[in-house]
C-alpha cells in the first residue's frame, strides 16, 4: 500500500477488510459473521450454513472443514451457535463488532433487528435438485388427488377394470356408429 503523510496507510481497493474464503464476501455480524471452526480456519455462518445443510456427513451434526477437511461437531442449535471469531469480529467496523442474534429456523438463517419489530430471513437450504424433487413431487400429487377424488388411489384393479371398460365402451360408440349409420333409401 502507498501512504499518505507519515505512517498511515492509504486504502486501496484490494484493502477491503476481512472476508470468507468461501464467498469471498466482507464479513459482518448478522449472515457473515465470522465462525471459527476447530481446526482455526474461519469462514462466514451463511456459508458454513449452506455448507452444513448440503453436506451429507452425519445428519448436519458435524462439519469438514473445506480447507483441511478436519471435522468440526455443530452446535445442537445449528451453526450461529459456533464460536465467533472475536480476532475477526475487531477488525470489522465498530458498528459491526457487537455479535448480532442470528438464528436457525429450519432452512433459513434469520436475524432479529433490536429496532424494527421483524425479523429478516435468508433462505440456506436446497438445491436445484432439491427443487425439481419438489416440483416432481407436486405433480404427483396432483395426479393422486384425482385418484383419491374418483376413489382409485391405492386400488390398481379397481383402476385397471375402469380403464377396461372405458376402452370397451369407446370401441363401441366407434364400431356401432360405422355399423348402424342412418342412410336415406328413397
Amino acid at each position: 500500500s502507498q501512504t499518505f503523510s507519515g505512517n498511515i496507510p492509504a486504502l486501496s481497493a484490494w484493502d477491503t477488510g476481512p472476508e470468507c474464503s468461501i464467498c469471498f464476501n466482507s464479513y459482518d455480524n448478522t449472515f457473515k459473521m465470522p465462525k471459527i471452526l476447530d481446526c482455526n480456519h474461519t469462514f462466514c455462518l451463511e456459508c458454513l450454513s449452506r455448507f452444513i445443510t448440503v453436506s451429507p456427513e452425519k445428519e448436519g451434526t458435524q462439519i469438514t472443514c473445506p480447507l483441511c477437511r478436519q471435522p468440526t461437531s455443530v452446535p445442537e442449535n445449528g451453526p450461529p451457535a459456533l464460536t465467533t471469531s472475536q480476532e475477526v469480529l475487531g477488525q470489522l467496523s465498530s458498528d459491526q463488532q457487537e455479535e448480532r442474534n442470528v438464528w436457525l429456523e429450519g432452512k433459513k438463517l434469520c436475524y432479529s433487528n433490536p429496532t424494527t419489530p421483524s425479523c429478516i430471513c435468508i433462505y440456506i437450504g436446497g438445491t436445484k435438485q432439491d427443487s425439481e424433487t419438489g416440483r416432481q413431487e407436486e405433480r404427483q400429487s396432483y395426479g393422486n388427488r384425482l385418484l383419491r377424488f374418483l376413489g382409485f388411489y391405492g386400488d390398481w384393479k379397481r383402476l385397471l377394470t375402469l380403464i377396461i371398460v372405458l376402452f370397451i365402451l369407446v370401441n363401441v360408440i366407434m364400431y356401432s356408429k360405422t355399423f348402424f349409420s342412418v342412410k336415406n333409401c328413397t
